[in-house]
């Protein structure tokens, strides 16, 4: 990464000098030149992330405008940016995932969530439901997996791997997942609801997750008139969270 590399560095640079130009004993110098490099990777670091909401400005509003190849083209711009600081690309290639997903054109949604950031769970969660649709079982459990060992405090994580199994007739580890879903997360009435529907022989309730859950593009939402589809106005609301 290219910023980590400036501020080791600049690191080396201001300790050498304070050792060999001023004489300062190396162990006052060593933390001084570590305290230099680590501000200008904060100062790196922050001006990335400012690069990174501009690209996120413009990609919403193409979003609004329902030019949906033009935000992708946005997000794609910014990959030159993943060679400076950690994760930046792992994130926007799950965001370039998202896009190509919600307009259902599964190869390019597959192509950029295998090189996404497996703490982008909603991401990852996305690429389970394409290795569903395709019937690739072992590939979708393993991304959930993935996305669950990475995100454990994320319920709609466990809801959606139960929902995924239940529908391959796997109930009991359905509520399996469940039950290690709360026992990292004691209170949530989400997965309680859930894990109380499949222990009567019910569907999950998924909609209890409102927008998040829409987005997956598993069960039709409810036509509203000639208004755009549901999923493509919420999910603008739910793909950043």
């Amino acid at each position: 990464m290219i910023n980590l590399s400036a501020s080791l560095a600049l690191a080396f640079v201001v300790a050498a000098a304070f050792i060999f130009g001023l004489e300062v004993s190396l162990w006052a110098s060593i933390p001084l030149g570590l305290v230099s490099g680590f501000v200008l990777f904060l100062f790196l670091g922050k001006k990335i992330q400012s690069q990174l909401e501009a690209l996120m400005g413009q990609m919403q509003q193409h979003l609004q405008d329902q030019k949906f190849d033009r935000a992708i083209d946005v997000l794609k711009g910014g990959l030159s940016l993943s060679n400076r600081h950690f994760f930046v690309g792992g994130q926007l290639n799950s965001q370039i995932g998202m896009l190509y997903y919600l307009q259902k054109k599964h190869d390019q949604a597959l192509e950029y969530f295998k090189k996404g950031f497996v703490k982008h769970y909603v991401g990852q969660g996305m690429m389970a439901c394409v290795y569903y649709k395709r019937k690739d079982y072992d590939n979708m459990k393993k991304a959930m997996d993935d996305a669950i060992s990475a995100n454990k405090k994320e319920s709609i994580i466990y809801s959606l791997y139960a929902y995924l199994l239940y529908q391959l007739k796997e109930k009991d580890e359905a509520m399996e997942v469940l039950h290690k879903g709360l026992k990292k997360l004691p209170d949530d009435e989400r997965l309680k609801t859930n894990l109380t529907q499949l222990q009567n022989n019910k569907k999950l309730k998924m909609k209890i997750y409102g927008d998040l859950w829409v987005q997956f593009m598993l069960e039709r939402p409810p036509r509203i008139q000639q208004q755009m589809p549901s999923h493509m106005r919420q999910s603008r609301k739910a793909m950043f969270r």
